[in-house]
């Protein structure tokens, strides 16, 4: 992002540690409750498009049929 400092990353064995720092328009707890949301939905959609493949590779045509293709 241009920004020196912007991200520090140090690794610890079994856990994760990182600071939300905002800009006062919205609460770091709120960005944080925010940014679990969205990783939320894009693991829904992962795990939807897994299923996706499961569904063609165990029914074929049908699986297709049954999502609407």
């Amino acid at each position: 992002m241009g920004k020196p400092g912007l991200i520090e990353i140090h690794a610890k064995e079994d856990s994760f540690i990182f600071t939300v720092e905002s800009t006062g328009a919205i609460k770091a707890s709120q960005l944080l409750l925010n940014a679990i949301e969205v990783l939320k939905q894009k693991l829904d959609a992962v795990r939807l498009s897994e299923d996706t493949v499961e569904a063609d590779d165990q029914f074929g045509e049908l699986g297709a049929h049954m999502r609407g293709g």
